[in-house]
């Protein structure tokens, strides 16, 4: 990458918007500001020419990353989780980027994976791939908003990123990922959290969490009675689950809670 220095005009100029919008922001909040030095061409050419020394990342159409030093030209230095919320408004981060914000994770994913109610997306940045999955409006819950580089950023509860592993991904992975996560850190998720996340997730979830939460040794109350009224059928963990439970209806896999 070419690298420049940038005149103190324009330094000043980069200070101004990242004290104002922040690292990620819209082409025309960049525009607004330059134009108090530039004139609306001028100021056009020059953001467009410090994007192709480096100092302005862009994102996708119209979105761009300041990058404030050139130490940091060469790699990312602003929050995934960050980039990912900038990417799709109004969407959160769950899976694994969540549970890692919470250190309930040590594994780092290139893939991010966030939820929202409009259309499934896929972006690619740099070595990342930020997807998101589309949801119904009944099931976008369960995320609180964290200041992350001076802004605030959407990002799943911990319980809700259990939930939504179990609801996107039906695979054995993710259901004993989510197993040993309900072992390994009872203590820091909140159970009864779970349960009502659960319940409001759809029959399967319900009885998968139910299920989970029995081998632990841990009670379901609330998941129990909401379940005792309910007799359609049986649900399974994986298609290659064999094993019934009838309390739960669910068809499992001893691998999994193994």
């Amino acid at each position: 990458m070419k690298s420049t220095i940038l005149s103190e005009k324009d330094a000043k100029l980069i200070e101004k918007v990242i004290l104002k919008y922040g690292r990620i922001l819209h082409v025309r909040d960049l525009m607004k500001v330059f134009q108090d030095e530039y004139s609306k061409a001028s100021a056009h050419n020059r953001i467009n020419q410090l994007a192709r020394a480096g100092w302005f990342r862009r994102l996708k159409q119209g979105l761009y990353l300041i990058i404030d030093s050139l130490t940091a030209r060469s790699q990312i230095d602003v929050s995934l989780l960050s980039i990912a919320n900038a990417f799709v408004n109004n969407s959160y981060v769950s899976l694994s980027h969540a549970l890692n914000y919470y250190q309930l994770f040590d594994h780092y994913s290139t893939t991010v994976v966030s939820i929202a109610m409009r259309e499934s997306k896929k972006y690619l940045f740099d070595a990342y791939t930020f997807k998101y999955a589309k949801v119904k409006h009944d099931l976008y819950f369960g995320f609180t908003e964290k200041i992350i580089n001076g802004k605030k950023v959407r990002v799943a509860e911990a319980e809700k990123a259990l939930i939504d592993y179990l609801y996107l991904d039906k695979s054995f992975g993710s259901a004993s990922l989510v197993f040993e996560k309900l072992r390994d850190n009872t203590r820091d998720l909140d159970c009864k959290k779970l349960q009502e996340y659960a319940s409001r997730s759809g029959l399967t979830v319900a009885r998968k969490i139910g299920f989970m939460l029995d081998r632990l040794k841990i009670d379901s109350p609330l998941l129990h009675r909401a379940l005792l009224l309910e007799h359609r059928g049986a649900s399974r963990f994986t298609n290659d689950s064999k094993s019934f439970n009838a309390k739960w209806r669910l068809y499992y896999d001893d691998r999994i809670v193994g």
